[in-house]
This record gives structure tokens, C-alpha cells and sequence, in this order.
């Protein structure tokens, strides 16, 4: 495949002397061979095509190869690019100069022809195992990022942090934070009225949607359960007025559940329940990275959304109590739970203007 050939750049401005390089690499089996007379044409070349190799001659009128050279290393696109410099000047300083600016090879003239063969070779071998380095590397890169971002879907940005500096076991107690979970109403019933594509793709609208009302104040969704969803505001960074800016969520998520009820094959309506309190919260799980919060906290809000009503928001007396008279409480309403234990709680709706 002719693009697939090594493309040789020979910039000289004697004609013999590029005579015999072309018919010394034609000999060699070399075929993509560029011809420059001096150094504007050939960076006018280099601009418009990749070479595996640049064979320079230093002495040349115009503008001289250590000025081309230095151009060609200090441009991104072509300082990987090998050159092997060739040149009748025997000045030690001016070929340090060549090396030091960037020169992968030093050839004097009248040139030895197996020495060039060899010196051409090897370049050619370093330019493949530069682009080599170069994929895989990029590669790397790629996978690194697709991590990232898989690692970032699955975690807290912060908790992400601590896991890439070295922390293995991740364990914190926050003394405050609000826990939201919610619930689809009768949806045992609704998934024998409903086909598995259907189910699956009505949930996914419901819970992408909470996804994009927890992202967009900073609320931290922990994990969905079959059909409930579970989200905490005030970790793993504490905020204050996590309660109210929990309950505000909670109600555009009543509120976008009913919305979406007239798209959907199925009214989806759902109950939720807010307290809060203390919690843990950590990472477990060696293969498939889990953050999860326990504790008493966490059943209270869950007691909570069992008792709550379609589409409505129960919140406890703890979290009503630091809402400030910024939402209208319906309540107290006594809740019994299963454990024996007697809830307050408040039905809680936008404050009226």
C-alpha cells in the first residue's frame, strides 16, 4: 500500500548529490522519494505532507540546514520527524550544533554508501518505533480518560480524588446531611401491564431526569434499586442548608414525575420521603466501586417514603424543622412504622406567594 511506504524528503542543492541519494534509495527498494532544492521549498513540503525521514544538507545558499533544522524541531508537527544531516563541512563545532539542535544522524560528504544505507535504516527503524510509542501511548491516554469518566459515573468527584491518591479504604460519619428516596406507586402492578423494553425504558426516562435535577444542585446520587431512587444532599463535601436545597429536589421530582405521566405508555407517579440526620457513607467492593450510605437516617427516609402519597413529599420533623419557613408544611402527621416506632411528619409544598 503506497501510503503505508516510509516518504523520504531529500533537500540538497546539487544536483549530483541528489542524483546519487535518489538512485541510492531507489536501489534499496525506497520509492516514495521527495525532492527539495533548497530549505523554503522544502518546509513549503513539510507543510503539506508527513515524512518518515528528512536527509538535509547543511551548506546550501538562501538558507542554510542548521536554520531549516531548527525550524523543523521546534515545529510540534515535524520535530519527530528523524534528519539525518549530510554535509561537506567538517567544523566539529557546526555538527555539535546539528546534534544539539535536534539532528538524529551526522553523515560528512563524499558519503559512503553502505554507511548511509545503515544510517538511513536505522533512522526509519527509530521513526517506527516513535510512531509505535506514540499510538500506544495515545492509547493509554484514551483508556485512562475512558476510566476516569467511568470511575466519575460511578463516584464522587471528591471520593474519585482520594481513591486516585492513594486511599483504600474510604469510610466517613457526616453528623448532618438529608437523604431522599423515592418510589414508583403499584409498580408491581404496572409491570404486568407493561412489555420488558417498555419498563426498562420508562425508568430510564424517570431516573435520568432525577439525574439531571441532582446535578444541578450539587445533590449526590447514590443509587437506584429496583424501581427507587436514592440521592443525599450535604455529602461527601457538608454544605449548609442541605434540607432545604434536598427538599426543593424532592418536589421538582414529584413534579417532573407527573409530568412526564402524559409520555409515558403508564402513569409512573411516585412517593418520596426526606429526613434528615446522621450518616456513613463509604466505598465497598474491590471490582465494581459502590458509594453507599447507612444508617438510621436512611431508614427513617425510607419509612417515610412508604408512608408518603402519590406524588407528594413527606418530610420528618427533623428536616421540617430547618426548612425556615421556606415551604408550606401540611402536618404534623403521625406515622407508625413497622418497627413500632411513631414518626412526625409534614407534607411539604412550595411556599404560597
Amino acid at each position: 500500500m503506497e501510503g503505508a511506504l516510509p516518504g523520504i524528503l531529500i533537500v540538497d542543492d546539487n544536483d549530483d548529490d541528489r542524483y546519487t541519494l535518489q538512485l541510492l534509495l531507489e536501489n534499496d527498494g525506497y520509492t516514495r522519494i521527495t525532492i527539495a532544492t533548497g530549505g523554503q521549498e522544502a518546509l513549503a513540503l513539510l507543510a503539506r505532507e508527513n515524512f518518515s525521514l528528512i536527509l538535509l544538507d547543511m551548506m546550501m545558499p538562501g538558507m542554510a540546514g542548521d536554520e531549516v533544522l531548527k525550524i523543523i524541531k521546534d515545529n510540534p508537527q515535524t520535530r519527530d520527524t528523524p534528519v539525518v544531516v549530510l554535509s561537506a563541512d567538517s567544523d566539529s563545532e557546526k555538527i555539535s550544533k546539528c546534534i544539539s539542535i535536534g539532528a538524529d544522524d551526522y553523515l560528512p560528504k563524499p558519503f559512503n554508501s553502505t554507511i548511509l544505507r545503515a544510517r538511513v535504516a536505522s533512522a526509519l527503524r527509530k521513526h517506527s518505533l516513535r510512531a509505535l510509542e506514540s499510538e500506544y501511548l495515545g492509547k493509554l491516554e484514551q483508556e485512562k480518560r475512558h476510566s476516569e469518566d467511568l470511575l466519575r459515573n460511578m463516584l464522587p468527584p471528591e471520593i474519585v480524588v482520594r481513591l486516585r491518591n492513594g486511599e483504600s479504604h474510604i469510610a466517613d460519619h457526616f453528623e448532618d446531611a438529608t437523604v431522599i428516596i423515592t418510589d414508583v406507586v403499584g409498580f408491581s402492578r404496572i409491570t404486568e401491564q407493561m412489555r420488558v423494553y417498555e419498563i426498562v425504558g420508562c425508568m430510564n426516562r424517570l431516573f435520568s431526569e432525577f439525574d439531571r435535577l441532582a446535578d444541578e444542585v450539587r445533590v449526590e446520587k447514590i443509587r437506584t434499586f429496583g424501581d427507587s431512587y436514592m440521592a443525599v444532599a450535604g455529602l461527601p463535601t457538608p454544605r449548609p442548608g442541605h434540607a432545604a436545597i434536598a427538599t426543593k429536589l424532592a418536589l421538582d421530582m414529584a413534579a417532573a414525575a407527573e409530568r412526564l405521566q402524559s409520555s409515558l405508555p403508564t402513569p409512573f407517579r411516585i412517593r418520596v420521603g426526606v429526613h434528615s440526620g446522621p450518616v456513613m457513607a463509604g466505598v465497598i467492593g474491590t471490582r465494581k466501586f459502590v458509594y453507599d450510605v447507612w444508617g438510621d437516617t436512611v431508614n427513617v427516609a425510607s419509612r417515610l417514603e412508604a408512608a408518603s402519597r402519590p406524588n407528594r413529599v413527606l418530610v420528618s420533623a427533623a428536616t421540617a424543622k430547618k426548612l425556615d419557613g421556606a415551604f408550606t408544611l401540611d402536618g404534623p402527621h403521625m406515622i407508625e412504622t413497622k418497627e413500632q416506632r411513631v414518626l412526625e411528619a409534614f407534607f411539604v409544598a412550595p411556599a404560597a406567594r
